[in-house]
């Protein structure tokens, strides 16, 4: 394998990788994806190390010395069609359908897989947040006002998200925004149960996916990816659980709130 041909190759392993975890692939599933793109490129010595920001990549070139790369992967989404297309590229490298060039391409098109769209995911958010207060309990009046803090709190996330600002701000402000909204309601309308309205809604904040994929590395053995996604998971809880706090203290005034 010629130099320039070793690069790309092994680019072409860490790109695949780096786009599994960016869009919410496991751990262990980018490292065994990793690996078995590098044996069927025929890529020499290959040893990988992946966390859940960071991937640690050596090879060996014919007649050369290792060569090592590294990857940051600050944030991660959830694109589950992503990851299933990069799944898909390394079943077909497996299966020797693809070589180098046209493994390139599949993987820049899934790139291009678009997300959903922002209506979409406000009306997800709006759907979500009723169907979990008609879970917890709640009559028409709360399916109602967890609609609408549903809403609040998928734009608020998504205005944020363009501007780049901080996840654990953001669900301050969204959880802040959501029960405000319910005790507002409950001034004008005293038999509103705010505490299901309120839970309804918050629901859609919760890092589930993070608590859970935290919990299946630690059982995969990976427990340094593991603390780093439960550590990311109580980060989030504390946060949504600031903004509740904050909204009480204001809606009820200092030092006097009921509960």
């Amino acid at each position: 394998m010629a130099s320039n041909e070793f690069e790309q190759t092994l680019e072409l392993v860490l790109d695949a990788g780096q786009t599994m975890l960016e869009n919410g692939g496991e751990v262990f599933r980018a490292q065994q994806t990793m690996e078995i793109m590098a044996r069927s490129l025929n890529l020499e010595d290959f040893h990988v190390y992946v966390l859940t920001n960071g991937i640690f990549a050596s090879a060996r070139p014919e007649g050369g010395e290792s060569r090592s790369m590294v990857r940051h992967v600050p944030l991660i989404s959830i694109h589950l069609g992503r990851v299933e297309a990069v799944n898909e590229l390394s079943r077909e490298l497996a299966a020797g359908q693809l070589d180098l060039s046209g493994a390139r391409r599949k993987l820049e098109s899934s790139w291009s897989i678009g997300s959903t769209p922002p209506r979409a995911e406000r009306l997800a958010c709006v759907v979500g947040s009723a169907c979990f207060a008609f879970l917890f309990g709640g009559a028409l009046a709360e399916m109602l006002v967890a609609a609408v803090a549903g809403l609040l709190e998928s734009v608020v996330c998504q205005q944020f998200g363009k501007r780049r600002i901080n996840r654990i701000f953001t669900d301050i402000v969204a959880a802040c925004l959501c029960t405000l909204w319910a005790l507002g309601v409950s001034f004008f309308l005293p038999v509103l149960d705010v505490n299901t309205a309120t839970i309804g809604a918050l629901m859609v904040l919760t890092p589930g996916v993070a608590l859970t994929m935290g919990i299946r590395d630690i059982i995969n053995a990976d427990y340094l990816s593991g603390a780093i996604r439960l550590l990311d998971a109580v980060l989030v809880a504390g946060s949504i659980a600031c903004g509740v706090v904050l909204a009480w203290l204001a809606g009820r005034g200092l030092g006097a709130i009921v509960w």
